[in-house]
């Protein structure tokens, strides 16, 4: 009876031993997959997409403002202030230049392209005389300024060089300025190459410079090949470009 009392008491014990041990190994076993199911919820580092800031230029497609039109700066005050008017007004300044047919059709286009500006317009006005038969010059009225041709190769050309009458000239200046125009006198260049021409633009050079008229020397002209085309009776262009930039020169640098 004792032996099977100590028999069950064994049995028991081991069965103890037997349930507290898998009722352990099932805690442990619950608590390692409760702990690999929380990691896998925690996403890695590795999966986290890295927060970088993108620099995204702006296409900002601006229209193009227009090209301001540089603003000239004349030497001569009156002249000045009459651009500076036509610009408030939104208007050319204009020119009207007074030459004889020894200036080519070209002479115009070759003074709107040295002075480039779309404010100033000049006008070609065409007079055929010398100065002993010089009376009235009619010029536009609407015109501010004239740049009047001083006719020395004009008096060459017909010969009464001698009978220069400088006061006609003169009289046709002061008519003009006298209707409010600002007035310049051309002078001209030695196109050719004679020494009584040339006292002649030296000696008109010295008085009207002197006397405070808007006198534009060109007797020191010199350009390489033909200054003066006999055939078609007219200054060659390389004559009228340096008399262009004399203009231009005078009334601007």
């Amino acid at each position: 009876m004792k032996k099977i009392l100590i028999i069950l008491l064994i049995v028991a014990f081991a069965a103890g031993v037997y349930v507290n041990f898998g009722m352990n190994k099932s805690t442990e076993d619950t608590g390692s997959v409760s702990s690999e199911t929380a990691e896998s919820n925690i996403p890695s580092e590795s999966n986290t997409p890295e927060e970088t800031e993108e620099t995204t230029e702006e296409s900002t497609t601006e229209p193009a403002e227009p090209e301001m039109e540089e603003v000239l700066s004349f030497n001569q005050e009156a002249l000045d202030t009459a651009y500076t008017a036509a610009i408030d007004d939104d208007e050319p300044l204009i020119i009207d230049v007074v030459i004889p047919s020894y200036y080519s059709d070209s002479f115009i286009s070759a003074l709107s392209e040295r002075f480039d500006s779309d404010q100033i317009t000049f006008n070609r006005v065409d007079l055929e005389s010398t100065t002993p038969g010089l009376e009235t010059i009619s010029v536009n009225a609407n015109s501010d300024a004239v740049i009047l041709d001083a006719l020395q190769i004009s008096d060459y050309n017909a010969e009464v060089l001698p009978e220069r009458d400088a006061d006609r000239l003169m009289n046709a200046y002061m008519n003009l300025y006298n209707s409010d125009k600002i007035v310049y006198i051309l002078g001209n260049p030695n196109v050719h190459d004679d020494d009584f021409l040339a006292d002649v633009l030296e000696e008109e050079n010295d008085y009207l410079t002197s006397n405070d008229y808007y006198y534009i020397d060109n007797q020191n002209v010199s350009v390489e090949g033909d200054a003066y085309d006999y055939d078609t009776d007219e200054m060659t262009s390389a004559s009228e470009i340096e008399i262009v930039q004399n203009i231009y020169t005078f009334m601007i640098e």
